[in-house]
C-alpha cells in the first residue's frame, strides 16, 4: 500500500535547504514603458502584446520587466522575442484611430457616474477634454476630440474608491467604464455587443 498526500493539508517545504521559493505565475509578471523621463505602467504581458501589435510599442522603446530597475530596448529585451520587422501602425500614447481615418475625429460622450465626493475633479476633466454640460444629477454631455480610453484615463485619475462611472460615445457606439464591480462588467459585456435581442 503506498502512502497518499491529504490534499487538505499544506504541503510543508520549510525543511529543504538551498531551495528558494517558487517564481510567481508568468500572467502575475508586470512590464513598465518609458518614454523619456515618464515610466508607463506596471502592465500585465497581456497588454503588452497588445501594444506590439499595435506598434505603440516598437524596436526601440525601452522597457522593463518584474522587479528590474533597468531598462532595455524592445528589441535587446532578453524576456521578451517579438518580431519588429512587421509593419508599424502607430507610437504609445497615440490614439487609435478606425480604419479610414486619418485623425481623431470629434465625438459626442454620454457619461454617468457615482460620485461620493463632490463634482468639482470630474467636471475640471471633462471641460479640459472639450465643450461639456451637465444633463442631469451626476450626468453630462461631452463633445470631444479625445477618444474613449483618453477620456477614461483622466477620469480615472479623477475619481476616488467607491466611486464609478461609465462612458457611452453616442458616435461610435462605444462604452466604457471604471470600477463598477466584476458583476456589472459581465454583464454590461454580455448585453452591449449582444447578437441576441428579445
Amino acid at each position: 500500500m503506498s502512502d497518499t498526500l491529504e490534499l487538505s493539508q499544506a504541503v510543508d517545504d520549510t525543511g529543504f535547504e538551498g531551495e528558494e521559493a517558487a517564481p510567481p505565475p508568468f500572467e502575475s509578471v508586470k512590464w513598465r514603458i518609458k518614454i523619456g523621463e515618464q515610466e508607463y505602467g506596471p502592465y500585465p504581458r497581456s497588454r503588452l502584446i497588445d501594444f506590439l501589435k499595435e506598434g505603440r510599442v516598437q524596436a526601440g522603446s525601452f522597457i522593463a520587466c518584474g522587479n528590474d530597475a533597468d531598462y532595455h530596448r524592445a528589441d535587446h529585451h532578453p524576456n521578451l522575442r517579438w518580431d519588429f520587422k512587421g509593419p508599424k501602425k502607430r507610437k504609445f500614447g497615440d490614439p487609435r484611430l478606425d480604419t479610414g481615418e486619418t485623425e481623431v475625429p470629434v465625438c459626442n460622450y454620454f457619461i454617468a457616474a457615482r460620485l461620493l465626493a463632490g463634482n468639482d475633479r470630474f467636471e475640471r476633466v471633462l471641460r479640459d477634454a472639450g465643450k461639456m454640460t451637465r444633463a442631469a444629477g451626476d450626468m453630462w454631455v461631452l463633445r470631444s476630440k479625445q477618444t474613449i480610453q483618453q477620456i477614461r484615463s483622466q477620469l480615472t485619475i479623477a475619481t476616488r474608491p467607491h466611486e464609478h462611472f461609465v462612458i457611452v460615445n453616442a458616435s461610435k457606439d462605444r462604452l466604457a467604464w471604471y470600477n463598477v464591480g466584476v458583476e456589472a462588467d459581465i454583464a454590461v459585456r454580455g448585453v452591449w455587443d449582444s447578437d441576441e435581442v428579445q
